[in-house]
């Protein structure tokens, strides 16, 4: 199929659908232009804490990887307007073709555990919003989380590259949770390096500090008590960097004090030296604002602090 073959004028059209109806229009229109021998399905697949999102898999002759193409935010453009449901299946398609030509792995290969079991690595999750995923995945709880294992995959899918495993994969594998766990804490480091800068090192990283030049506005917390900032290479669900063998004891040796850890979503945790300048309420304060105002749904980790002390790490009461 000539993938080029994307509808071109934008038509009148009133701007009415709901989100079923705008997904039913976004199938037929796709098989339209794809012809009968691709395969268009709805998908809704519940992520991290529960947080639902809805779309559609497109698979063609003979392929095997049908990564889900998500539609709420292309809703939201129809819906006010920015855009008709043509020009969303013009997008679609472009997204499907550039998965496609970028995504050629067999994913038979993962009922192989000798070809995933040095692909292994986990993540932290919280366990009480996600009961329901616990229930049909292997993990360990620690603390308020739970540590769930994923296969990693480069460029699969996704920018995290990861299948979930699942019960049923577990067992057709013919292992358990615990070898599981002993393979994703030798392979996770490994593949997701960690990473620990200084609070006010990721800010300039991450925003355009120019904005704040003029104005000689402190947003990197230079001045204060130094912050520092922990997770993988990739900064994402760099929170289970904190399973990490002897790396919570060495940044104690490090700063040669305790510490208390901040979950700033699931993909990073903050480190404060606990040298008695901030109290345990007012941190436990500043995450749950934080978890309220800033962070998606989808990364909340914990509205709890934790604290490192005598090499044990618990929830701070």
């Amino acid at each position: 199929m000539d993938m080029q073959l994307m509808f071109k004028e934008r038509s009148p059209e009133y701007f009415v659908l709901d989100f079923e109806g705008f997904r039913e229009e976004v199938i037929q229109d796709i098989l339209e232009i794809c012809g009968n021998e691709f395969v268009v399905e709805k998908r809704d697949v519940v992520k991290n804490n529960g947080v639902g999102m809805s779309g559609i898999s497109i698979t063609g002759p003979g392929e095997t990887v049908f990564p889900t193409i998500y539609l709420e935010t292309l809703f939201d453009e129809y819906r006010k307007g920015k855009m008709n449901v043509k020009e969303a299946v013009n997008e679609i398609l472009r997204i499907y073709a550039r998965e496609k030509t970028g995504n050629s792995v067999d994913m038979c290969y993962l009922t192989e555990f000798d070809r995933v079991r040095d692909k292994l690595i986990f993540r932290l999750i919280n366990a009480e919003k996600n009961e329901e995923l616990l229930q049909d995945v292997p993990h360990r709880r620690f603390l308020d989380l739970a540590v769930i294992y994923t296969v990693y995959i480069d460029d699969v899918f996704d920018t995290a590259g990861n299948v979930t495993v699942r019960n049923d994969l577990m067992e057709k594998w013919g292992v358990d949770e615990e070898e599981l766990y002993i393979l994703a804490v030798k392979n996770t480091p490994r593949i997701k390096m960690p990473v620990i800068k200084e609070l006010g090192e990721m800010i300039r990283e991450l925003v355009d500090m120019g904005e704040y030049a003029a104005s000689g506005e402190d947003i990197t917390g230079e001045g204060r008590m130094k912050m520092y900032v922990i997770t993988n290479r990739d900064r994402y669900y760099g929170d289970s960097i904190i399973l990490y063998p002897g790396l919570l004891n060495g940044i104690r040796d490090t700063l040669n004090t305790d510490f208390f850890l901040l979950p700033s979503s699931v993909h990073e945790f903050i480190i404060v030296p606990d040298y008695g300048e901030i109290g345990k309420n007012e941190l436990s304060d500043l995450v749950k604002s934080v978890n309220e105002s800033s962070v998606e749904a989808e990364d909340f980790l914990s509205d709890n602090i934790y604290l490192y002390k005598n090499s044990i790490l618990d929830i701070c009461s």
